[in-house]
């Protein structure tokens, strides 16, 4: 069980990731292209907070290696910009 929540998780990080491959130069963005950007800034910042929730918050119950998987997450995409 836990390695799929694991495996659901590096998915869902895998596709934001995925998505901002088609990003232009942001001095290039026309403005369908800084919406395009806007609605995956508020994804990837969803995504943050669900993974903040599961590595360090006290309302899930969350096993030890779906924690490590998530901060591991949480700090790769926290990293890039968009």
């Amino acid at each position: 069980m836990v390695q799929m929540i694991e495996q659901g998780l590096q998915v869902l990080g895998l596709h934001i990731m995925w998505k901002t491959r088609s990003l232009p130069d942001a001095k290039e963005a026309t403005t369908e292209d800084e919406k395009y950007m806007e609605t995956l800034r508020e994804q990837r910042d969803s995504l943050l907070e669900k993974l903040v929730e599961y590595a360090v918050g006290t309302q899930s119950n969350t096993a030890e290696a779906v924690k490590r998987t998530v901060c591991l997450f949480y700090l790769e995409l926290r990293s890039r910009r968009y």
